[in-house]
């Protein structure tokens, strides 16, 4: 038997991923170097610990789900994984680029949420992340129906 070569993906490649539109990676990856870039020179922190900073603030261990029992549908807290965390993350983070109506480019709207994360701001992806911690917290009672 041959083993595969599984190539582990840090949180860089997935952010590529995200931003990937029509098979453009090269665009994608010039989109989130050049934001990352704009913020390392304005606080002074090097890639990876701007990364660390933001998957610590926006970390969440509780997701709701819906589950339907009967006729009825119930939103279910279910606790979640680390990869499904680091999904989380930067589904929250391309919500709130997506949710920014301004006339500028994706690269200054990335750049802008990452210092309003990294700083002490409140930013929209953390406004994403209480909601969902709250909708998690008031809907605990339903936690007997997770099977």
């Amino acid at each position: 038997m041959q083993k595969k070569n599984l190539k582990k993906k840090n949180l860089h490649h997935k952010m590529v991923g995200f931003f990937i539109k029509k098979g453009k990676k090269s665009v994608a990856t010039q989109i989130v170097n050049d934001a990352f870039l704009k913020v390392s020179k304005k606080t002074g922190l090097p890639m990876h610990q701007i990364f660390l900073q933001i998957f610590l603030k926006l970390n969440s261990f509780v997701e709701t789900k819906k589950v339907r029992v009967r006729r009825s549908t119930h939103l279910v807290p279910f606790s979640i994984t680390l990869k499904r965390r680091s999904y989380l993350i930067l589904k929250w983070l391309l919500l709130a680029i997506k949710e920014d109506n301004r006339k500028i480019s994706i690269t200054e709207k990335l750049a802008t949420e990452i210092e309003q994360i990294i700083s002490k701001n409140f930013s929209k992806s953390e406004k994403i992340r209480q909601t969902n911690i709250i909708s998690a917290l008031s809907n605990r009672s339903n936690i007997h129906f997770r099977w």
